[in-house]
């Protein structure tokens, strides 16, 4: 290289270094500060939620900010948006409870709803990227009865909506363990694994199914056995709920720290071929019509971890034929 040309080149690099020199500096706290501008928190979220429910009310997406390329499904069917319920939603019910993770950018809800006037359970959740929605996935659990009974529960347990103080929080990572150990527990009849807090009750659509004397003509009632009434460790070591051969796959989306919230999007499946549980110092008890055929069943399952233990449950379920996929599936993992 001749001397001249040296000369040039570093006379360029000089330029250039004055010229990023003069330029503004963006240090990682000013990114962050201009990513949270753009990024949808709690309120932000429970907004776009609201505006999708009044907008398939409406029957119409476009009052909705849904981005051009979202994916929707409806009890595990991928659609386009406007099609199912967007075409036969007819009003909002009394009863919705909130779920939000900013730091995820997803939202969740579960609501009654009426379609074409008949009462029904819709669960919701929502991931919202640069205040537009781009995943739609929904739950329509239509039984009028149901979402009756969870409307006359006057509204969510009030565990749902209380914020925990920083005593009673567990770390990101421990919450998303709590799910799993439930789910294990069930499938091995051992609620004694599960970290339950003696408060704890479960709520499947609209229906308490623990620590609920007053049930009758249980699922699984034999004279005086009645698992309803129990709690939920004492109900789960019973081994009624053998009948479910694997629950898989699952997922989790929605991690709300400060409520202490979890969401899990698991499919339940039943072979149909256990047709007793043998309940120690009961016998043999026949297993429910639902699990004397092969099915699927897809559900939104919401638990309220407060100081490492379960405290609060709550889901809603869509029954489908065996083997059926969420349109959301991952991997398979093993019992």
């Amino acid at each position: 290289m001749s001397r001249r040309v040296k000369i040039i080149t570093a006379l360029l690099i000089v330029v250039m270094a004055l010229i990023a020199l003069s330029m503004p500096v963006h240090l990682s706290g000013r990114e962050g500060d201009a990513s949270a501008s753009t990024a949808c928190d709690r309120g932000c979220l429970r907004s776009v939620v609201d505006r999708y429910l009044a907008a398939m009310v409406a029957h119409d997406p476009s009052q909705a900010p849904i981005a051009k390329m979202v994916k929707f499904t409806e009890n595990s069917e991928v659609l386009k948006i406007g099609d199912a319920l967007w075409g036969t939603a007819s009003g909002i019910g009394s009863y919705k409870l909130y779920f939000a993770d900013p730091q995820a950018g997803q939202a969740g809800l579960e609501v009654t709803i009426r379609e074409n006037g008949t009462p029904a359970i819709l669960f919701l959740r929502l991931r919202v990227v640069s205040g537009q929605i781009t995943e739609a996935e929904t739950l329509v659990h239509r039984n009028a009865d149901d979402a009756k009974a969870l409307e006359n529960m006057g509204g969510p347990n009030p565990v749902w909506t209380q914020a925990l103080d920083a005593s009673q929080k567990t770390p990101r990572a421990e919450m998303l363990k709590m799910p799993n150990l439930y789910f294990s527990g069930i499938l091995h009849s051992s609620g004694d694994s599960v970290p339950f807090d003696p408060k704890c009750n479960r709520i499947l659509d609209g229906f308490q199914d623990t620590n609920n004397p007053t049930v009758s003509n249980g699922w699984f009632d034999k004279g005086s056995f009645k698992p309803d009434a129990m709690g939920i460790r004492e109900n789960m070591n019973q081994g009624i709920w053998t009948y479910i051969h694997s629950i898989d796959p699952r997922r989790f989306s929605i991690v709300d720290e400060q409520m202490g919230i979890i969401l899990a999007m698991v499919m339940y499946n039943h072979t149909g071929t256990v047709k007793f549980a043998n309940v120690k110092g009961v016998g043999q008890i026949p297993m429910p019509a639902v699990a004397m055929h092969p099915s699927t069943v897809e559900a939104a399952e919401f638990f309220k971890i407060e100081a490492g233990k379960i405290r609060q449950i709550e889901g809603v379920t869509v029954a489908l034929p065996y083997g059926a996929k969420s349109g959301w599936d991952t991997p398979a993992r093993g019992r």
